[in-house]
């Protein structure tokens, strides 16, 4: 009777089980170009035989990659999370994810200490870019990933002169539309409670409210701006 092997099965064990070197082996787990097609059928007969899994820590470290990436939330209201907007995002970013090998890290990142620790975090490699969303305006954090260099986009954008790549919405021409509509409609007094006014997304929302009354010939009066959470909650207590 042979001698039964136990523990994990190594690369080791791979490479000698298809009579092929360490190194041979490992350009094959990792789909490298250069390989014979015997050879490479040779290793994955191998590697099922085995039932080897690699380690994907050292592959990460070998490609410098984390194969990870964080989506981090400056929201300072936890209650904001239980809007839909926030929980499609999530579901997006996870659903575009799905058909790969990398791992969504999800974080809230609201204090200085919070900040200074997820940079740290992402200095020691362990991320490989950020999705930012829900950022404020004078919100430090996507210039601290820049210098980085890290690849950071926002989902949204904290100013017009925004340096950070972002992805944004046309919130001025729709707020424009929403409020021409209205006035289409035969409404004829038309109110806004707008998102909290230190975010780009509710000023840019308020300028489309006042250009569609300015163009309509209606005035609002101050009563008819409220400023607001961007949520329903908001708007059921008014």
């Amino acid at each position: 009777m042979g001698k039964q092997r136990s523990g994990t099965p190594t690369l080791e064990e791979v490479a000698a089980l298809a009579g092929v070197g360490r190194g041979t082996a490992s350009r094959v787990i990792n789909h490298a170009d250069g390989v014979k097609d015997s050879t490479r059928r040779a290793v994955e007969r191998a590697i099922t035989e085995l039932g080897y899994v690699p380690n994907q820590a050292a592959r990460s470290l070998a490609a410098r990659r984390a194969d990870a990436v964080a989506l981090a939330m400056t929201e300072t209201d936890w209650r904001q999370f239980g809007e839909p907007f926030f929980s499609e995002i999530v579901c997006a970013v996870s659903d575009a994810l799905a058909g790969t090998d990398i791992q969504l890290l999800l974080t809230r990142v609201r204090t200085d200490a919070e900040r200074r620790r997820f940079v740290e975090y992402a200095r020691g490699g362990r991320i490989d870019g950020v999705l930012l969303m829900s950022v404020r305006g004078g919100e430090p954090l996507p210039d601290m990933l820049a210098e980085l260099r890290l690849p950071t986009v926002l989902l949204g954008r904290r100013s017009g002169d925004e340096c950070v790549s972002y992805v944004d919405s046309d919130n001025v021409g729709g707020a424009r539309d929403a409020v021409a509509h209205l006035l289409r409609d035969g409404r004829t007094g038309v109110a806004t409670i707008t998102g909290p006014l230190d975010m780009y997304v509710a000023q840019c929302r308020l300028r489309g409210y006042e250009e569609a009354m300015r163009r309509a010939g209606r005035k609002s009066g101050p009563s008819w701006v409220v400023e607001g959470a961007s949520a329903r909650r908001a708007g059921a207590g008014r």
